[in-house]
């Protein structure tokens, strides 16, 4: 496997999502409640509001870096079997011409 440090980054990236949005969602709870008040509805609303959008930024960078290792592998398959059909072509010319030629 070629660019483990992208896979390993992008597996950070996803814990990270996870223990953002769990975590800003937990302390704006828990400072709407200290606040009192109309606070906790806000301090509610804040919180779902601001670690989903922490969460989904970071989630959606991590899938980013895992589409561009993606593509990275797809390419290699693909020169690799386009290599191997353009060698089996030239093999079948070769054995035509000799065909051809009566050897």
């Amino acid at each position: 496997m070629k660019y483990k440090n992208f896979h390993t980054m992008a597996r950070v990236f996803e814990i990270l999502a996870w223990l953002m949005g769990i975590g800003v969602f937990a302390f704006s709870l828990l400072a709407g409640f200290q606040a009192g008040g109309a606070n906790v509805i806000l301090g509610i609303i804040m919180g779902v509001v601001g670690g989903f959008l922490g969460f989904a930024f970071l989630y959606a960078f991590a899938q980013f870096i895992y589409v561009f290792l993606d593509i990275e592998r797809n390419t290699r398959r693909t020169l690799r079997a386009l290599l191997e059909e353009v060698e089996t072509e030239e093999v079948e010319t070769e054995e035509e011409v000799k065909a051809e030629k009566g050897e």
